[in-house]
């Protein structure tokens, strides 16, 4: 008995060629980008990040 498939066979899809006046795909420029940084956000309340002021002793937790 033969197995019927469904849908595209096996293999590798053909692409159609790209027509000769097509527009290059866009690129992006990482090394010339500028760089992103997050904004630090600020405290929730007054001394909400006082604990940072403790020196750590070096015990782990």
């Amino acid at each position: 008995m033969t197995e019927l498939r469904k849908g595209r066979p096996p293999g590798r899809r053909q692409v159609p060629p790209r027509p000769a006046d097509a527009v290059p795909p866009a690129q992006y420029d990482r090394m010339r980008a500028p760089v992103w940084t997050a904004n630090p956000a600020a405290p929730s309340r007054a001394g909400a990040l006082n604990h940072t002021r403790i020196e750590s002793r070096g015990f782990r937790c």
